[in-house]
């Protein structure tokens, strides 16, 4: 929890007796490898930080699946527009390691938003991640090659992409495994 509040103190003053109330309303939770945070057309409730583990957010298709994001450790993860809207998700997130999470669910943020001087900020604070990353992963389909993007997401993570298979980083990146393939040979 203390990494959390770290993280989250980095952007926002919070008072001790905000975080007590925070601290009250946060849970934890560790998931097996394979496990499923969120399923396709479920709402989803929950917004999550990473301790440990690799998961991997991606869209079911009925020719594929198809990788839109991983979730490292540090960082926050969510079906978020589902969150936010209250409708189906269309993405699934799947443990592909052990792992443990940190998470709150809709109505405790909600009530830390009309109970804490901190709350309303907190709740930028997560928008406001998940805008940046979002927009930087669409920008780096437009302007970088699939051998760019899979050089920053190894300088990102150098351990944990060693967890993540193949064609999960390749479905990530766009291209198929076998061009992932001939990538990684170049480098």
């Amino acid at each position: 929890m203390e990494r959390l509040r770290k993280i989250i103190e980095e952007k926002i003053d919070i008072s001790e007796s905000d975080w007590e109330i925070i601290l009250s309303k946060l849970q934890y939770q560790e998931i097996k490898k394979k496990d499923f945070l969120t399923s396709t057309s479920a709402i989803e409730n929950k917004v999550y930080f990473i301790l440990e583990g690799v998961f991997r957010l991606f869209i079911e298709l009925p020719e594929k699946d198809v990788t839109i994001d991983f979730g490292f450790p540090n960082k926050f993860l969510s079906s978020y527009s589902s969150f936010l809207m209250q409708q189906p998700s269309v993405s699934c997130i799947q443990s592909l390691t052990t792992s443990k999470v940190i998470f709150i669910t809709r109505n405790d943020l909600y009530d830390i938003y009309k109970e804490t001087t901190a709350g309303e900020a907190i709740g930028r604070l997560f928008a406001e991640e998940f805008f940046r990353y979002k927009s930087k992963r669409e920008l780096s389909f437009m302007m970088e090659s699939p051998t760019e993007r899979y050089l920053n997401l190894v300088k990102e993570q150098p351990q944990l992409i060693l967890k993540i298979p193949q064609k999960y980083v390749a479905s990530y990146i766009g291209i198929t495994p076998q061009a992932l393939s001939r990538i990684r040979g170049k480098i």
